[in-house]
């Protein structure tokens, strides 16, 4: 008898394992008929045991994290070493917000804005609510109230209300929308439906810290990204009685799609205490733009985070538990890269750099990293101090010259070029190039270019690296740009160059910077008239080469030549590979990169 390969679940080798079988068998004769009852036979009993190896393979691939792939099974497996996969988070905008009584006779001595009250805003060609999610009142005086900075959440408040009966064998609290934020949920709990006052209970995040008597409930992600709630036995968390009233409020949100929404305007209803409306004339500043939301954490994204937050043990000691625990602390991490203080230049010790790329936008604002390093407090260890830093945007940019057949292609020059543009921007998507630790590889990039259309031959592809840095107008400042990249130190050809910019000493012409190729950085004007160089000073920087750094001495700079003030500075790096180290991020921009096609 021929051994049999079980180990196989391709169908054709099952079915040849089986015409082997009968081969060695002198009673069958027709298995290898195709047309004949015993090979229709035979692929049913091949399709059956390819299902059913099929069947089993995925069952034991779903017992384990590393290997599972359905979500529901993920988050069950997540759930064993306590992990909580992110929820769809809100963005949220911090607004300042007050308003004038404009009604005749006495204002009321005190407004009231009720949870759910909107504000809206236009982003992005689409209209975005933001709502309170708690109640906040505010003193009137002299016609004016001013509530303070507040924090507004994308999306629609929802209700949810369920009744206690212990007579249940087992009653669930199943929160029945997709896309809430957990972190907006908020519990009421009533003695009965009826009963007007009542006890806020919080979500449970150390069951150590709980008794019997804790006003506590725990959260989890169930079936079709649908949350359930879950309260108290008596042991750990107070434990709920018969026709006990529980109300449930939160938000669901559209996730990140309204990050960088900085225009809002009221949208809601004020009362008095006693409900009353009155007229009235809002004043909304936004303080901060919207940011933090993020879409519902990906099962690749928990099947990588689930471990090392276990290994953290809540305790942030090493800076791999920092990382863990701030993309926890803030979900809409895009990136993240940490590093001991001592690897700084110069070194600081005691300290964790932190550097955070945010799904939206470059850098997070200020009040954003005060409220990450608050919430880092209640894991770090004293004798460490964490500090988070702006990431180093780092842009590289190519000038490439494609070189094709036009006998092999009827496309245009603009139609190969177009190709190209997309075949890099596709393959930097799917890189790992645009990352902290992050790494372009020039002839990666030169073999997708090569193969972006059978007609093209060869390319020629330059690299550039281009920092953005936004001065402090009108300020005698001291600038700083490192690259960590090792620059081109040429002693025929400046490396360096900016973008036009204007400073106090020469506010009727624009300047720019380059090196002089001997490690000193001149600041230059071009002729109205010729076009020439004319260098209005000597050496008001320094570049080293080796180092990857650029310093600019006091200069006072009146503006840069975009809206925004910002000044580009590009030099030629040593290698085409380019490498991004500590806080350092890498962006390919290929907004403004070129690629140009020319016919053989």
């Amino acid at each position: 008898m021929p051994y049999t390969q079980l180990a196989n679940l391709d169908f054709a080798d099952i079915k040849s394992s089986l015409v082997d079988y009968l081969r060695a068998n002198s009673d069958f004769t027709d298995y290898d008929f195709e047309g004949s009852t015993l090979n229709t036979m035979l692929d049913v009993l091949a399709y059956n045991t390819y299902y059913t190896a099929f069947n089993t393979n995925m069952v034991i691939n779903e017992m384990f994290l590393d290997s599972a792939s359905l979500r529901d099974n993920v988050i069950s497996l997540a759930k064993q070493i306590g992990y909580r996969p992110r929820s769809t988070t809100a963005p949220v905008a911090k607004l300042d917000f007050s308003l004038t009584y404009q009604g005749g006779g006495t204002a009321p001595s005190t407004v009231v804005l009720k949870r759910g009250t909107g504000f809206s805003t236009a982003f992005d060609d689409a209209i975005y609510q933001f709502v309170v999610i708690d109640d906040h009142e505010a003193p009137v005086s002299g016609n004016l109230a001013n509530f303070g900075i507040l924090d507004a959440y994308e999306g629609t408040l929802i209700k949810q209300s369920f009744t206690i009966n212990t007579g249940l064998k087992k009653q669930r609290f199943i929160l029945n929308n997709t896309g809430l934020d957990t972190s907006t949920i908020r519990v009421r709990v009533y003695e009965t439906e009826s009963s007007t006052s009542y006890n806020t209970y919080d979500v449970a995040e150390n069951i150590l810290d709980l008794d019997g008597n804790s006003e506590v409930f725990f959260v989890e992600e169930g079936l079709d990204e649908q949350y359930e709630l879950f309260f108290g036995d008596g042991v750990y968390g107070k434990k709920l009685e018969h026709n006990n009233f529980v109300e449930v409020t939160y938000v669901v949100t559209d996730g990140e799609d309204a990050n960088g929404a900085k225009t809002f305007s009221f949208s809601g209803i004020l009362t008095t205490k006693s409900g009353a409306q009155f007229q009235f004339t809002p004043t909304v500043t936004t303080s901060v733009a919207a940011q933090g939301g993020a879409e519902i954490e990906s099962v690749s994204s928990i099947k990588y985070s689930a471990p090392k937050t276990f290994a953290a043990q809540d305790r942030a000691v090493t800076s791999d538990d920092y990382a863990s625990i701030v993309r926890k602390v803030y979900p809409a991490t895009s990136d993240i890269i940490t590093f001991g203080g001592e690897q700084d230049d110069p070194p600081e010790f005691g300290k964790v750099k932190i550097a955070i790329k945010p799904r939206v936008g470059n850098n997070i604002s200020s009040f954003t990293k005060q409220e990450i390093i608050k919430k880092l407090k209640d894991y770090t260890i004293a004798s460490v101090t964490p500090e988070i830093i702006d990431p180093s945007i780092l842009f590289i940019e190519l000038d490439s010259v494609i070189s094709y057949k036009s006998s092999k292609t009827t496309e245009t020059k603009a139609e190969i070029s177009k190709k190209v543009t997309t075949a890099v921007d596709e393959y930097t998507a799917s890189s790992q190039t645009e990352k902290f630790d992050g790494r372009f590889r020039h002839s990666k990039y030169a073999a997708v270019i090569d193969g972006a259309d059978p007609s093209i031959t060869s390319n020629v592809t330059n690299v550039t690296l281009r920092k953005d840095f936004y001065p402090t107008l009108n300020s005698t400042f001291y600038y700083e740009l490192c690259f960590l990249n090792e620059f081109k130190d040429s002693c025929d050809n400046s490396v360096m160059k900016s973008t036009g910019f204007v400073v106090s000493e020469y506010p009727t012409f624009t300047v720019y910077l380059e090196d002089d190729t001997f490690g000193k950085i001149d600041l230059y004007r071009l002729n109205s008239l010729t076009g020439e160089k004319v260098y209005v000073q000597k050496e008001v920087g320094e570049i080293d080469y080796a180092k990857g750094e650029i310093k600019l001495y006091n200069l006072t700079i009146i503006s840069g030549s975009y809206s925004d003030n910002k000044i580009e500075i590009r030099v030629e790096p040593a290698s085409k590979d380019v490498n991004a180290m500590r806080e350092v991020y890498l962006d390919v921009d290929i907004s403004k990169s070129n690629f140009s096609a020319v016919a053989e």
